[in-house]
Parts: structure tokens; C-alpha cells; sequence
């Protein structure tokens, strides 16, 4: 009984330390001034830098505009709502300095001339190849940062692209 509540103590503490070592980075991006990837009715793709050489790809059209990790872009669901819009800043989540996870913010709305409500969508990125995402907050809560990055630290290490369904929080 002993070893087993020890044992139990020492996975809660090495689960504790590996949240905690999480630490976080932001890059903010200018869209319009990334490199054009493409075009074509009414959609303009976009390529960005982000850190350790992952890439950044914002595909905007008249009535969205959806942004990606990885060379190979956005896996699972994508959909936000009717009309959703990228904030310019990305918090990257990282643990032992490599990017993990991505938190960014949209204005999502069901008419194009709003009224917008804020998310965070939390990303999983699968190193520099692709992302998916893992969670969205409704950032009109209090602690919505604090829940984003709890998502990207807790659910992304657990979650798998193209078969898991985001959370919503």
C-alpha cells in the first residue's frame, strides 16, 4: 500500500515539474507583409518564419482567414465558425527551448461585420511538418490565457491529429 501511494506522489511530482517546464515565446507577424505562396478568388496564401525553423502559413480569404504550423499545414478540423479572423500574435509554448504547442488569438463572428467574440485556439505542432488544434477558448472568460496554455501543456502531449476532436473550453 505504501509503495503504491509513493509511487502515485512521484508520478503527481514529475507531472508537475514536466507543466512547469513549459515556458513561453511570442512572435508577432505582420500578415500582409509574409511572403504570397499563392492567389486566386478572392484567397491570398501567405508564408511566414516562425522560430526553429517552423513555417507559418495564413490562408485569407474575404470571409476567413485560417493560419497553419508545419511545411505541410493544418491536419483535423479546421473550422472556427461562419467568419474568424487571426490576432498578429502567437504565443509558442515550448519545453527544453523546442516549440510545442502554439496559442493564438481570432475574432469569430457570425456575420462578417460582426459582432466578433474572442478565442484562443490552442495548435499542436508536429514539429516543422504539420499542426492541428487541440483546444478552443472562449477568451470572454476570465483565465483564458491561463486555460490556452493548460491545454497546450496538459491535452497536446495526449492528443492525436486527425483523430482526437478539440476541446472546447
Amino acid at each position: 500500500m505504501r509503495a503504491t501511494i509513493f509511487l502515485a506522489c512521484l508520478i503527481g511530482v514529475f507531472a508537475a515539474e514536466s507543466v512547469a517546464a513549459a515556458e513561453s515565446g511570442y512572435t508577432k507577424f505582420d500578415w500582409e507583409k509574409c511572403r504570397k505562396t499563392a492567389e486566386g478568388d478572392d484567397v491570398v496564401m501567405r508564408r511566414c518564419n516562425g522560430p526553429d525553423g517552423i513555417v507559418v502559413d495564413i490562408n485569407n480569404g474575404a470571409d476567413a482567414a485560417f493560419v497553419s504550423f508545419g511545411e505541410k499545414g493544418a491536419r483535423g478540423e479546421t473550422q472556427l465558425g461562419e467568419f474568424y479572423f487571426p490576432k498578429e500574435t502567437v504565443e509558442w509554448r515550448k519545453a527544453a527551448g523546442k516549440p510545442f504547442a502554439a496559442i493564438l488569438r481570432y475574432d469569430i463572428g457570425k456575420a462578417i461585420g460582426g459582432p466578433f467574440r474572442s478565442a484562443l485556439v490552442v495548435y499542436k505542432l508536429e514539429g516543422k511538418t504539420s499542426s492541428c488544434i487541440v483546444a478552443i477558448v472562449d477568451a470572454g472568460k476570465p483565465g483564458a490565457n491561463e486555460r490556452a496554455r493548460a491545454a497546450a501543456d496538459e491535452a497536446t502531449p495526449k492528443f492525436t491529429c486527425d483523430k482526437d476532436a478539440p476541446q472546447r473550453r
